[in-house]
């Protein structure tokens, strides 16, 4: 017999996502407004410190965050772009009698957005 270990039952907290729209509502991904070299995501560490948060473009052209909501608590990041910038929050819980975390609450600050099925659609004006 072999008791259960909480890395066997370790569960991810899902990406967060966002599709970012124009007033009209054309992906600024796919008409080339953004691209990697003009825009980024930072968490905000405290005491003025912030670090880069990876992000990958899909092909659906929506962008995927992977490393956000692994701690339990309130994850404070931005997103700056040279269209708009915006702050957002991540909370996030504990799983427990299992290992990992899961998101409960996304919430954006200065910015247009709904939150679709398994994404957030943001409308970014320039600022």
């Amino acid at each position: 017999m072999t008791a259960c270990e909480k890395q066997d039952c370790f569960t991810p907290p899902e990406p967060v996502v966002f599709e970012f729209v124009d007033a009209e509502g054309n992906n600024l991904i796919t008409t080339g407004q953004l691209h990697n070299d003009n825009f980024e995501f930072r968490e905000e560490l405290g005491n003025d410190q912030n670090e880069l948060v990876e992000h990958t473009i899909g092909v659906d052209d929506r962008v995927t965050l992977y490393s956000v909501g692994w701690s339990g608590g309130v994850e404070q990041f931005k997103f700056l772009s040279t269209i708009k910038s915006f702050s957002f929050l991540v909370k996030a819980r504990n799983n427990k009698g299992c290992g990992g975390t899961k998101i409960e609450q996304v919430t954006l600050d200065d910015v247009e957005y709904q939150q679709k099925e398994g994404y957030f659609l943001i409308t970014l004006v320039p600022e």
